[in-house]
């Protein structure tokens, strides 16, 4: 048995660097066991513990690093990362600047803490550290992608713009940097550019291209015999507003399946065309020729502003229909949707506190009906107990005057249905959005509010209170 604690760790490097984890975790151990007082030891039995998904273990071993070499700046850098990992900002931040304390010339941790000050809003102290992670490490193609990002967030597109570009220049395989330019041009208005860049997704969001057997299409003439399976993808809101298109892949193609999660089956099929075939599962692709991811079907079919409509396209089963309408209150009736899902990053920055739309649930003659998914407020009628899926809640949608909601899945829903909608957004808006125009080629009934200033939702709350006054006055 090996005794050297020094041969134990080279030992053990060995093992990590062939990714055998449970092995260099046993072998940096018997070192550590020989000599406890050696902080490198100690912060790499933390990097292998975080590897084997052992967090709480991890950060022990890198605080006994810190414990017997006070303020190592790679010990708080590892800590900070760990805490980021573990979603706990706070954390990160004091074990970042605990890093710059004890090296001023850390990049890394410059380029971290202002990529997290950035998400918590805090601007000016983000471009700080990005200026310096940026002049320690000119050719940081991280850190320009995400400087880009934080001038988005200010609303400086043409910065953005340039950063991105200035990242792609220093490398021209970064997925992320082309996904946002995609985006920032689609908030621009600059379609097919921002289609292409839009195909980055997969690799930029570290997503599985979906796995199938079947030749690509990307919007090439076929056979006229053809068969397309269209493959649904992201969140709830981005299929419900794509669905838009799969009746013109019937001009192209003989038939055209449809996969989606089984809450949006019913309510796709009862409103797409019967040569439209919806599935929630799929496990043999015979008599299929060609497939599609959904996100994709924009820029097979070159989509723009001008190929846009507006008009409805999603219908409610009128049984349900009758159901609500019958068992709904006369009057004036509002739904309403304040939170997304939390999964997302950026989620904080388009959900609204509840108590921030209590002038709104004040306004008389109105019926306020919960549209939010899992909530239960007192202040609110809530029958979401009756819905089992999209169809459902489509039905109770189609009843009501009015839907106020932040960018949710809820606003897709109801604007396909052709539902009078006030989206309150946030002043950076996604890119389907755009920029400055309170109207959307994607839905006719829907009428954009945006706020003024970061995490500032006085003002779209005021015009969506001015608003409903109109709408009930006339």
């Amino acid at each position: 048995m090996v005794k050297d604690p020094v041969q134990l760790a080279q030992l053990a490097r060995s093992a990590a660097q062939r990714a055998d984890w449970a092995q260099a975790q046993i072998l940096m151990a018997q070192a550590l066991q020989l000599v406890p007082e050696a902080p490198a030891l100690h912060l790499n039995y933390g990097n292998i513990l975080k590897q084997l998904g052992r967090y709480d273990e991890a950060r022990i071993a890198y605080e006994q690093a810190l414990h017997w070499q006070p303020g190592w700046a790679d010990a708080h850098y590892n800590l900070g990362n760990l805490a980021l990992l573990q979603h706990n900002a706070l954390a990160a931040t004091e074990h970042y600047r605990a890093t710059l304390d004890a090296n001023p010339a850390h990049a890394e941790a410059h380029y971290n803490l202002a990529t997290l000050l950035t998400n918590l809003g805090r601007f000016a102290p983000a471009h700080e550290h990005f200026a310096a992670a940026l002049r320690l490490k000119p050719e940081y193609p991280d850190a320009l992608h995400n400087l880009g990002r934080l001038y988005r967030r200010e609303g400086e597109l043409a910065q953005a713009r340039a950063h991105y570009l200035a990242t792609l220049r220093l490398n021209p395989e970064h997925h992320l940097a082309r996904y946002s330019l995609g985006t920032l041009s689609l908030l621009e208005g600059k379609w097919q550019e921002g289609w292409q860049g839009y195909e980055s997704r997969w690799q930029a969001l570290h997503r599985p291209y979906p796995n199938t057997p079947l030749p690509r299409w990307s919007g090439e003439v076929v056979n006229r015999s053809a068969r397309l399976l269209v493959i649904g993808e992201q969140g709830f809101g981005d299929m419900l507003q794509f669905a838009r298109f799969l009746p013109q892949l019937l001009h192209r193609f003989a038939h055209v399946t449809v996969l989606v999660p089984d809450t949006l089956q019913q309510l796709l099929q009862q409103s797409l065309p019967p040569e439209i075939h919806v599935v929630s599962s799929l496990n043999d692709h015979s008599g299929l020729t060609h497939h599609i991811p959904l996100m994709s079907l924009a820029a097979a079919l070159q989509i723009d502003e001008a190929r846009l409509d507006g008009a409805a396209y999603l219908c409610p089963d009128p049984a349900a229909l009758a159901y609500w309408r019958q068992h709904l209150p006369a009057g004036f009736k509002a739904g309403l949707a304040w939170q997304g899902n939390p999964q997302q990053a950026d989620n904080r920055w388009r959900s609204i506190p509840l108590a921030q739309l209590q002038s709104l649930l004040d306004l008389p003659g109105i019926h306020w009906c919960n549209l939010q998914y899992g909530a239960h407020p007192a202040q609110l009628r809530d029958d979401s107990a009756h819905w089992r899926n999209f169809a459902d809640t489509a039905a109770y949608i189609a009843n009501l005057d009015l839907v106020v909601s932040s960018c949710t899945s809820i606003v897709h829903l109801a604007g396909a249905l052709g539902v009078p909608t006030l989206l309150l957004s946030r002043i950076d808006a996604d890119w389907r959005w755009q920029t400055a125009r309170s109207d959307s080629p994607w839905y006719s009934s829907l009428r954009i509010l945006r706020q003024s200033g970061l995490d500032d939702w006085l003002v779209p709350v005021q015009q969506a209170a001015q608003y409903i006054g109109q709408r009930q006055q006339s």
